[in-house]
């Protein structure tokens, strides 16, 4: 028979030497807001960002479970209801979570901005040359579609008053097509978009001016995790584009939330002063573009 000592010490070590097994083995959800203008299925965007859950899986010791929107009001709404341990979204939902508790703690390394985009052999050379010409703006439920019209708004055009036509482009490849064959003068895009077009023509196309620059896609970290979790997710998120692996997982996402090769320290300060540009940028798309 054990003695009571004994028996204490062993069940007090084996108790010990469990906990950071049960920890090493939590179970983390990311949700994942791949973006409105993405047109994929759910199984191809599942396979999308595949890569990066088995990385953030292996480096973090967890199991994770993805769960993706294309819907900002559905997002929305679980954010409100329900938690994740992380959250991959644009500038507008990073922004928006940081009320329901979530931490930006890493962003991708490409800023997010508006590109405006003419055919290469067009008479125009800044902005202020577009009066009265048929321009196609990035969707009004995209960052980018505020910034486009903010930019215009800054060179002395207003969209109501000034553009002889105005196309809302909830798809931006819609707008590319259009603007291809000459359907619009010139468009206002993101840079995932505005590479994909030049890529298909090289040289067809030339850029007239861009928006100002805002961060992009974050990733954030439910702040009610326990202190040393948050601090271990921090240093996997900040360090995904530091490995090979990383950068494959980050090289395997396309379209909206495509484009980043690293990932650098992010804080709620930058992405509370984005929301504040956005808020207006969306009201001026609102008061200037019917819908």
């Amino acid at each position: 028979m054990i003695p009571t000592a004994r028996l204490l010490y062993a069940l007090t070590l084996g108790t010990a030497c469990c906990l950071p097994a049960a920890s090493y083995a939590a179970k983390y959800e990311i949700g994942i807001f791949a973006g409105s203008a993405s047109k994929d299925y759910q199984s191809e965007l599942k396979a999308m960002y595949k890569p990066l859950a088995e990385y953030i899986a292996r480096e973090s010791g967890a199991q994770v479970r993805v769960e993706i929107s294309q819907s900002f009001n559905n997002m929305k709404n679980h954010l409100d209801s329900g938690r994740y341990a992380i959250l991959l979204a644009p500038t507008h939902i990073t922004a928006a979570a940081i009320d329901e508790g979530y931490e930006p703690v890493a962003k991708w390394n490409r800023p997010l901005f508006g590109i405006y985009a003419v055919a290469a052999d067009a008479p125009y050379r800044q902005l202020a040359d577009l009066k009265g010409v048929r321009l196609g703006i990035a969707s009004r439920e995209t960052a980018i579609g505020g910034l486009c019209v903010s930019a215009l708004n800054q060179a002395g055009i207003r969209a109501d008053k000034d553009l002889g036509y105005v196309y809302e482009g909830k798809y931006q490849d819609v707008m590319a097509r259009l603007l291809a064959e000459g359907q619009l003068d010139a468009i206002c895009m993101g840079p995932a978009p505005w590479k994909a077009m030049n890529g298909k023509a090289p040289g067809k196309y030339r850029i007239l001016a861009e928006t100002t620059r805002i961060p992009g896609f974050a990733l954030s970290i439910d702040s009610h995790l326990a202190p040393a979790e948050k601090n271990r997710l921090t240093a996997v998120l900040e360090g995904i584009g530091k490995t090979p692996e990383g950068k494959r997982a980050l090289a395997a996402i396309k379209g909206s939330a495509g484009g980043a090769t690293d990932t650098l320290a992010a804080n709620g300060s930058e992405y509370f002063a984005a929301r504040r540009l956005l808020k207006e940028t969306r009201r001026e798309y609102d008061a200037q573009i019917p819908e």
